[in-house]
């Protein structure tokens, strides 16, 4: 049977989970993760695979990328994304895209996407991505993070949502389907010289050790996990 989950995917989940978010706030959100791992070269050829409705795209283009472009699984969050970029937004399914472009991108990016693959499907689907890369290239993951205490919600709030990763876990599938080298970016805070923007900073790091506390507690000794922030990034090599 045919999985139809994604065809109404905009109006059914998507429209209500950033209905009260500023479209501009989600775009410089990225801006915390993407300070080291996008390529120097602004003419590098760069895929957002399962682009959504084009945020991340966007940051891409006002970063200076002149070769990015996109992929979507919904043609509702294409029409959506078509809306605010510039770049080419094919609707097609990842692996027949790839198929005639093996070998091509100095970067590929999956930013919630890969929560949504099925278990079964994870490597093989990373192995697809890889054949997409140059040599040189890199794959960036951007998965939710399952170290705090806001991982259940995370994990079941999306109907579509197949697994959540740990940094070990991810890293495991993805030197599985072959990439060589995976690290992990730490989340970026900008400095906000403002009474809130000071107590929250604040209250992060106070947050922060606190968990690192509570896991030590009831794993003394096991591995802890290296970042404490709401999203786990991994950048792959081939």
């Amino acid at each position: 049977m045919k999985d139809s989950s994604f065809d109404r995917y905009s109006e059914t989940f998507f429209e209500e989970l950033h209905r009260d978010l500023d479209f501009d706030q989600i775009v410089m959100g990225y801006q915390e993760y993407y300070y080291d791992s996008l390529p120097s070269d602004l003419q590098a050829p760069i895929l957002d695979v399962g682009c959504g409705a084009g945020q991340f795209l966007r940051f891409l283009e006002i970063q200076g990328y002149r070769q990015a472009e996109g992929v979507e699984l919904s043609p509702q969050q294409a029409a959506e994304a078509r809306k605010r970029v510039a770049c080419p937004i094919h609707v097609e399914d990842t692996a027949t895209f790839l198929a005639t472009r093996q070998g091509r991108y100095a970067a590929i990016t999956l930013n919630d996407v890969l929560e949504h693959v099925p278990k079964s499907q994870t490597v093989p689907f990373l192995a697809l991505l890889k054949q997409g890369l140059r040599p040189d290239g890199v794959l960036i993951v951007n998965v939710p993070g399952v170290a705090g205490l806001t991982t259940a919600y995370a994990r079941y709030n999306d109907f579509t949502h197949e697994v959540v990763f740990t940094e070990l876990s991810l890293r495991q599938v993805m030197l599985g389907a072959g990439f060589r080298s995976v690290r992990f970016v730490g989340e970026r805070w900008p400095m906000k010289w403002t009474p809130g923007g000071l107590a929250l900073r604040a209250a992060r790091w106070l947050w922060y050790r606190l968990l690192r506390l509570i896991y030590f507690i009831e794993m003394p000794g096991g591995k802890l996990p290296t970042h404490w922030q709401v999203r786990v990034i991994a950048v792959a090599s081939p």
